[in-house]
């Protein structure tokens, strides 16, 4: 996902990445955080929603709860 058109940053979260994506439209932005174990670089868990901070927010939340 690092290479698609829609990566915005990574994020090191203890022994999680967050990788945060941007989708915009012409009416509304789409926000997808996708939280990786650092380790072996599996996927998680994906969050999505219109409010990037409340994205962000879930996604490190979820990350402190591992």
């Amino acid at each position: 996902m690092r290479n698609s058109p829609s990566f915005e940053q990574s994020i090191d979260h203890s022994c999680h990445v967050i990788e945060l994506h941007a989708a915009r439209g012409a009416e509304t932005c789409t926000f997808v955080a996708f939280i990786y174990e650092k380790d072996s670089g599996r996927l998680l868990l994906h969050v999505t929603g219109t409010d990037e901070d409340e994205v962000i927010r879930h996604a490190l939340m979820w990350c402190e709860k591992k």
